[in-house]
């Protein structure tokens, strides 16, 4: 698919009314997170990811559904200190049953942390503790030399910021990122894309789906470097009183040659979300 034709889609897609919304030369915004966090706040999501990869090798294929906790432990004016815990998993590798053998071990491990407004985190609080209860059970789990038990060593013997977030803190980070809060501006926008690290730019669009209830906000990025093409969509519907995500679709496809990656992320939130 090529670059500019995929941008001129992007833009096309969004609503007229979307593109234009200034009124004697102001950017229209819509208010999203009117009630504040509150300690204590507790949220339940389920997350589905499908991946696929082709290569000149073979071929690999993941499916992974989560259920996990996110709750509220302090508010602060530059972060929350949130607690993240998983609830359930079900998970199905190419390469054989190890893959949810050792994600099970996460099941019931709260890991507290500081996330930033724009889904950067900023701090764990609980590491070695989470990070001891997991190998802990990976290593009941599976055969000293398996392969899986000794990539979850490896992975969490990264950075612990690195680590949190490539092994457990990926979905709620995302979340984070699709979320305005305050005063978001209406349209479309070039902006800073966090999904990616290092980050990028995306187009960003917000509209108002309910006035004083929901939100939809798109980001869209397609680009590439160093022969690497990505096509790079999340789509997510927030409300507008807690700022919370509602429901969420990712596509990331990834085309470097012969190979070829296809990633789909879904996230829906179980809890109930405000009335309006």
């Amino acid at each position: 698919m090529k670059r500019a034709l995929v941008a001129l889609a992007l833009l096309a897609a969004v609503p007229a009314a979307a593109q234009d919304t200034s009124k004697d030369g102001k950017v229209e915004t819509v208010e999203v997170r009117t009630r504040a966090d509150a300690v204590g706040d507790v949220y339940r999501f389920r997350s589905e990811a499908k991946y696929a990869e082709k290569t000149a090798d073979g071929q690999a294929s993941q499916h992974n559904t989560q259920v996990f906790e996110v709750e509220v432990l302090g508010v602060a004016a530059d972060a929350l200190r949130l607690r993240y815990t998983l609830k359930e998993v079900s998970l199905t590798d190419s390469s054989g049953p190890a893959m949810e053998t050792a994600l099970k071990a996460l099941i019931g491990a709260p890991l507290d942390f500081r996330l930033r407004g724009d889904g950067m985190l900023t701090g764990l609080d609980n590491w070695d503790e989470f990070k001891s209860r997991v190998l802990a059970g990976v290593d009941r789990a599976l055969p000293p030399q398996d392969t899986i038990r000794n990539t979850y060593h490896q992975r969490f013997a990264q950075e612990p910021l690195y680590a949190a977030q490539d092994m457990v803190l990926g979905d709620v980070r995302l979340m984070a990122i699709m979320e305005p809060k305050g005063a978001a501006p209406l349209g479309s926008n070039v902006v800073v894309d966090h999904r990616r690290s290092p980050p990028g730019r995306a187009l960003s669009d917000i509209r108002v789906l309910k006035a004083g209830c929901t939100v939809r906000v798109t980001r869209a990025a397609v680009g590439g470097t160093s022969g690497v093409q990505q096509d790079f969509t999340t789509d997510a519907v927030v409300s507008s009183r807690d700022g919370r995500v509602i429901s969420l679709n990712q596509r990331r496809i990834e085309r470097a040659g012969g190979s070829t990656i296809d990633e789909q992320v879904t996230i829906r939130r179980v809890s109930a979300a405000p009335e309006c």
